[in-house]
């Protein structure tokens, strides 16, 4: 039997009550961290080094890893205005009520502006991905599932990983062709409302993968 819209949100906020609860306590005992936690910051746990960890407990192969609005997004990277044109429309805006969710998908979109981005994202990967990763969190390390790997490793991976557009999302894959962190609409909620097309990133569960 499917679940209703309402058991679905309760399901969901239950799980991430137990991921940022229980389980990320556990982490921070496993790893001799103190927890840390809360919406203001990105450290989820502190080594006693003074080291900044963020801890991430999911059933799926990726998690969210950031969330902006587009307006924040365009504003802290100073964005042009083909790049801005590209954000406003593939991650969509309440006044594109004649598009399906309010957003164009990559083929809809001005050549030119889309051309834009892809610059943007070439000459900004490991800055870009610093800010979705860790924000002013100085975030050190990260714990996905139990698997340790430090920023720096992170980082490694991603200078030599390539940017992939499909229509309706960007992904950021490894010399294997696996996603290491992926960028598309936030998707969920009141599409009716700003919040439901944010600008969202996931984090991968392969980066945390023996490096072949």
């Amino acid at each position: 039997m499917a679940l209703t819209v309402e058991q679905r949100k309760e399901n969901g906020r239950r799980i991430r009550e137990d991921n940022s609860g229980y389980k990320e306590a556990s982490t921070c005992r496993d790893f001799g961290l103190t927890q840390v936690g809360g919406s203001k910051t990105k450290v989820d746990g502190q080594h006693p080094d003074g080291s900044n960890w963020s801890i991430k407990n999911t059933k799926s192969s990726s998690t969210q890893v950031h969330l902006t609005s587009q307006q924040r997004f365009i504003t802290d990277f100073g964005l042009s205005e083909g790049c801005e044109e590209f954000v406003r429309k593939f991650f969509g805006n309440t006044e594109y009520t004649d598009m399906p969710r309010h957003r164009y998908n990559i083929h809809e979109i001005f050549p030119e502006a889309v051309e834009d981005f892809k610059k943007f994202l070439d000459e900004n990967k490991e800055t870009l991905i610093y800010y979705f990763l860790s924000g002013d969190s100085d975030i050190t390390d990260v714990v996905y599932n139990g698997k340790h790997i430090t920023t720096d490793n992170i980082m490694k991976q991603v200078d030599e990983a390539q940017w992939l557009v499909n229509p309706t999302a960007i992904h950021l894959k490894d010399k294997r062709g696996k996603t290491l962190f992926h960028i598309q609409m936030k998707g969920s909620g009141n599409h009716a409302k700003m919040g439901y097309h944010g600008v969202l990133c996931h984090i991968h569960e392969n980066l945390f993968r023996e490096q072949r």
